[in-house]
């Protein structure tokens, strides 16, 4: 059922650091220009490959005001994602040649981003299915797609069933993988009964994809027969979505694959202009004199 991570969204403080790291550093591409749909004074941001393929999207809120996060019960933690075989040495040269500070380990390279999300690059043996062309990072080089999530919770056992009772992952040596093996997730215990702030570099949820709307649907249905935590349950128009919490708390997407970043934009422009789904088109005058144009 579930096909891989088709977003990781968390939240960030500044715009222009946050577009200098990811664009011009990473080399993703900005795909979408647009609001939180639940709080349309909230920039969202989205990057990816090219085309903004679901497992390639890293996802942004931007909060000027935000201040620092504590990770206490439970939380999200370092964002694992995919570079091609070999390239391991290129981009720690790359990440030397802007000042980044990381860890590396054989083949792998732990960082963090402005707002302190970590992430870890690592090899697999996979390129870019659709490279970005407004970096000079060669499409042999790019990163390739979002691999890995790890989660922090206080009951990592109550977690691992909701997964696989639930949603079809499987448990593989103590980390969960989907059917295709296209993602992991890995669970650690943590001690804390204290709540976790959310802060700048926090992980709002991590969303699942599903192949169409309609399977979406299926999943509410089972979600609620089962009486599972549901948040929401709405259509985004770029695609479907249902969140749920898991038994800890954290917030979980499942989003359907389609219909995509291009029912509003044109594949080359997107990410240039404000882009609104249809059901807010109506208060785009109130949104661009919210940011003053800056958007």
């Amino acid at each position: 059922m579930i096909k891989g991570i088709h977003h990781v969204s968390a939240l960030t403080k500044s715009f222009s650091e946050n577009h200098h790291f990811y664009s011009e550093i990473l080399g993703l591409r900005l795909v979408k220009n647009t609001v939180n749909q639940d709080n349309i004074h909230m920039r969202h941001l989205f990057y990816g490959d090219y085309i903004g393929s679901p497992g390639t999207l890293l996802t942004f809120f931007e909060v000027p005001r935000i201040g620092s996060s504590y990770d206490e019960r439970a939380f999200f933690g370092n964002i694992t994602l995919g570079i091609p075989k070999d390239t391991s040495t290129y981009w720690e040269k790359r990440l030397n040649d802007f000042a980044i500070s990381f860890h590396k380990e054989g083949k792998t390279l732990t960082l963090h981003d402005p707002d302190t999300m970590g992430i870890i690059l690592t090899e697999i043996p996979e390129t870019i299915a659709s490279p970005t062309i407004h970096t000079d990072i060669p499409a042999e080089k790019q990163i390739v797609r979002i691999i890995g999530a790890d989660y922090h919770v206080p009951n990592p056992a109550a977690t691992s069933q909701f997964f696989t009772d639930f949603f079809g992952l499987e448990q593989q040596n103590g980390v969960l993988v989907d059917k295709n093996q296209v993602s992991f997730a890995k669970l650690y215990k943590t001690s804390s009964d204290k709540k976790s702030r959310t802060g700048r570099g926090t992980i709002d949820h991590i969303a699942y994809t599903l192949e169409t709307k309609e399977a979406v649907d299926k999943l509410h249905d089972l979600a609620v027969r089962n009486e599972l935590k549901i948040e929401e349950f709405v259509d985004r128009e770029y695609f479907k979505s249902l969140y749920i919490r898991e038994p800890s708390g954290l917030r979980i997407e499942f989003a359907s694959a389609g219909p995509g970043f291009t029912i509003d934009e044109p594949l080359e422009t997107m990410g240039d202009k404000l882009a609104l789904p249809s059901f807010l088109e109506e208060k785009r005058t109130e949104i661009e004199t919210y940011f003053g144009g800056d958007l």
